[in-house]
């Protein structure tokens, strides 16, 4: 069974607002949101201190985000996802107003998107990747560290080759739950601490 076919029985096939490119419709409907969607990841990175990196300065910068998806509910945004073009339509934040409409969006897209999109799972988002497709399909799409690390450009460090001592807790508890993830996570440092991650998707696939 195909993949799609598996997400359409389980009815994990997402329905979301695009916002693609630069061009007059996109700018438009990146406007209209940046205010809600900026406030919204802001709030879903408040224990890093919120949302930072490149592309994400300022509100106004979030504008040169290539591709936003936007999950509306009565006018409100209750959920996005940031990606740039990045060796392929990379996501790079997304976040969540924490209601069961918004985590059922952002959990299906998050399957849905396997075969079109890559990107580091970790914490929440990667624990609900675990729990929605099954392994048999997900293991398909998980990048072992060596080709993350490629990928990405940057060192990381498989997690099976630390010590379980010092290994992140949330990379404990995880792998307590999802054993078989063991072998494609990895810790890199971002901002001076060793974060758990786990790449999933498919690179290569630019955002068009």
């Amino acid at each position: 069974m195909k993949i799609s076919e598996i997400l359409y029985e389980n009815n994990l096939l997402e329905k979301f607002v695009n916002a693609v490119g630069n061009d007059e419709t996109a700018m438009a409907t990146k406007k209209k949101y940046m205010d809600q969607v900026w406030d919204l990841l802001q709030h879903s990175y408040r224990k890093i201190g919120g949302i930072a990196g490149k592309g994400f300065e300022t509100k106004e910068a979030m504008l040169n985000i290539p591709m936003w998806k936007i999950v509306t509910q009565n006018g409100n945004v209750v959920a996005c996802i940031m990606y740039k073009d990045k060796g392929g339509r990379k996501s790079v934040a997304m976040g969540s107003d924490g209601s069961d409409y918004a985590r059922k969006n952002i959990t299906n897209s998050l399957a849905a998107e396997l075969g079109r999109a890559y990107g580091e799972k970790s914490k929440a988002a990667l624990g609900l990747l675990l729990k929605t497709v099954p392994w048999d399909i997900l293991q398909d799409f998980l990048q072992p560290p060596a080709a993350a690390s490629k990928i990405l450009g940057k060192e990381v460090t498989a997690i099976k080759d630390i010590p379980q001592e010092q290994w992140p807790e949330d990379a404990k508890f995880t792998i307590e739950k999802f054993p078989e993830i063991v072998n494609f996570g990895y810790v890199r440092e971002l901002n001076g601490q060793l974060l758990f991650k786990v790449m999933s998707g498919t690179p290569g696939k630019n955002i068009t």
